[in-house]
């Protein structure tokens, strides 16, 4: 009877054996073709964004190169006009030179005429008085004709000169107050001419200021451009590498499979005689060691609350596997980072998210207290810690309700 027993309790293995054999090869040569998939994908995203990148990089260039052109026309003109209007400020402090000069000569010459007219006036008189004296004299006393004649056009010659002298002297007035006018509006003329060219230097020199400002900013979008387009070139070789990697580890894959099967048909047996999550709630060890930054049901936003706790962590610290179980899922994921995720049977699911790295691969079985990734802060964290979540048939639990007492 006890040999039946055994002899079916091996038939049974046997079975188990052959079945876990072949679903293993089955997942293992499928993965392959299909993380090759993912990697051609992100490959071509990733060649899109370096095009999209340089298209805009080129547009921005041109952009620049116009601005350039622009602001170096504008200091031209703002060249051109500056010296027009250096020019003109020359010319009008000489006409205020001229002016000045111009003012005091006429003054002087009011003074002088003044002087004149009042000379002239008492030799007028004095010789009009003489003169007449002397001709009555003459024609009374009946002296010589030829002496009356004689001082009769002395008179005559001296009064004509003096009058000359006034008009004379009242055309250089009018010379002078008609070249002051004229001095006048050149002034003016030249005082309108350089408000013009100041108003339009300032306006040179504003476009020049918006312009500068628009290439600073264009060329500090270039230089954010170039940084992301070497960030993108180099994501993309590394992918590149990765590919070949993966295609070079396929074949190996190929070769190992059944001892990598044979060894995972071990553990597997081994996990038989573990004990299942459900019996472990309240004695879960921490997957890493560190203080709770937020607690479950505690809210993340406005409308999203924290489905797990968020662990505090060093960079690159191992997280280990809270209880046995299967890699469901391990890779990247939007939010998360790089992720992994262990099926414990009975619907039971334990999450680890925001990691550096991933140690374990999706139909890897690990045990617990395995490490199966390294802490960092991917999916755009701020700082280093473990996201770490645990469901029951898709619905989240409280993680602190299955783990031990909190340890630091």
């Amino acid at each position: 009877m006890n040999s039946k027993i055994i002899n079916k309790k091996k038939f049974k293995y046997s079975i188990l054996y052959t079945i876990l054999l072949n679903s293993l090869l089955l997942i293992t040569f499928m993965s392959l073709p299909v993380q090759n998939v993912l990697a051609q994908k992100d490959l071509s995203t990733l060649q899109k964004k370096i095009k999209a990148g340089q298209r805009n990089k080129t547009e921005q260039s041109k952009q620049q190169k116009s601005l350039e052109s622009k602001i170096a026309n504008s200091e031209q003109e703002t060249a051109k006009v500056s010296f027009k209007l250096q020019q003109t400020e020359v010319a009008i402090s000489v006409e205020e030179k001229r002016l000045k000069n111009l003012k005091s000569e006429t003054e002087q010459l009011k003074i002088d005429k003044e002087k004149q007219q009042k000379l002239l006036e008492q030799q007028l008189i004095s010789a009009y008085m003489a003169g007449q004296n002397d001709l009555v004299k003459l024609l009374l006393n009946q002296e010589d004709l030829s002496k009356i004649i004689r001082a009769k056009s002395y008179y005559h010659y001296l009064n004509k000169a003096r009058l000359e002298s006034i008009e004379q002297l009242q055309a250089t007035q009018f010379r002078i107050e008609k070249n002051k006018s004229e001095q006048a509006d050149s002034l003016h003329n030249l005082k309108v001419m350089r408000n013009t060219q100041v108003k339009s230097k300032n306006e040179l020199v504003s476009q020049r200021t918006k312009r500068t400002k628009a290439l600073q900013k264009l060329k500090k979008d270039i230089t954010y451009q170039s940084a992301r387009l070497a960030q993108l070139g180099d994501a993309e070789i590394q992918l590149k590498k990765q590919l070949k990697k993966q295609k070079e580890a396929s074949a190996k894959q190929a070769l190992v499979a059944k001892e990598k099967a044979k060894a995972k048909e071990i553990k597997e047996i081994k996990k038989q005689s573990l004990l299942k999550i459900a019996k472990l709630k309240t004695q879960l060890k921490w997957p890493i060691r560190g203080k709770v930054l937020a607690n479950f049901g505690s809210k993340r936003s406005d409308q999203v609350k924290w489905q797990g706790i968020a662990i505090a962590a060093n960079e690159g610290e191992k997280v280990r596997a809270v209880a046995t179980g299967k890699v469901l899922f391990a890779g990247y994921f939007k939010g998360y980072g790089m992720v992994i995720a262990l099926d414990h049977n009975d619907d039971y699911i334990t999450l680890y998210g925001y990691n550096q790295t991933l140690l374990q691969a999706t139909g890897d079985i690990v045990y617990e207290g395995d490490a199966i990734a390294l802490a960092g802060h991917s999916g755009g964290q701020d700082k280093n810690s473990l996201y770490f979540e645990l469901s029951h048939k898709g619905k989240a639990q409280d993680p602190l309700k299955w783990l031990k007492p909190r340890r630091y």
